[in-house]
């Protein structure tokens, strides 16, 4: 995992200079930090990362792989209404929403962490019949996966809003009032049940 992580930062600094563009290690703020920083940090099992270019430089940034949360009346109201728009289907504010959220970026020569999650039928069947849930699988705005089940965030709104930064695949649960718990990047699928169901 150390040898992953030192070769993902090389590879960063040498990709940003032959951009010319500055390049910058960020924590989970998004402030500046060293690379000796960012890579300790990264390590600790706390935080996963992603990277992303902007005009004038290329980040690398940490971000929590667990948090917790909450949205408010007003950001939950319009969280419904993108997701109609999304994908046809109208939520009930009093149903918990889980909502598994994919980026297009590639591992090379690995399947897509979306093929092994949408194949799992057993989490599906788990939410079908339920009135208490709604559960979706969204891909990021130009991500369109091949499956009808899964709903592309055509106006970016969802990722804006719940997934500001990531990568792969992750996912966050909405309780009624607006509480949430959210993973970033790898994840057991069959676990989501059952935080779910439970009351944190």
């Amino acid at each position: 995992m150390r040898l992953l992580i030192l070769l993902l930062l090389l590879s960063f600094k040498s990709f940003s200079q032959n951009q010319k563009k500055h390049s910058y290690f960020l924590n989970e703020k998004g402030e500046t930090i060293t690379q000796n920083k960012f890579h300790d940090q990264s390590k600790t099992g706390k935080y996963t990362w992603t990277d992303y270019e902007t005009k004038d430089s290329v980040n690398i940034r940490l971000i929590y792989r667990e948090s917790y949360g909450r949205i408010d009346t007003i950001q939950k109201r319009h969280l419904l209404k993108v997701l109609k728009q999304v994908t046809g289907i109208t939520v009930n504010k009093n149903q918990t929403i889980v909502i598994n959220f994919s980026f297009l970026k590639d591992i090379p020569n690995q399947k897509r962490c979306i093929d092994f999650y949408t194949s799992q039928k057993s989490y599906r069947n788990f939410f079908k019949g339920k009135e208490q849930f709604a559960q979706f699988y969204i891909t990021e705005i130009g991500f369109k996966y091949p499956k009808k089940f899964v709903f592309e965030d055509k106006n970016d709104e969802i990722r804006k809003m719940l997934f500001p930064y990531g990568d792969y695949c992750n996912y966050i649960i909405i309780k009624p009032d607006g509480r949430f718990y959210k993973q970033m990047g790898e994840h057991r699928q069959d676990v989501i049940p059952q935080i779910a169901k439970s009351d944190w």
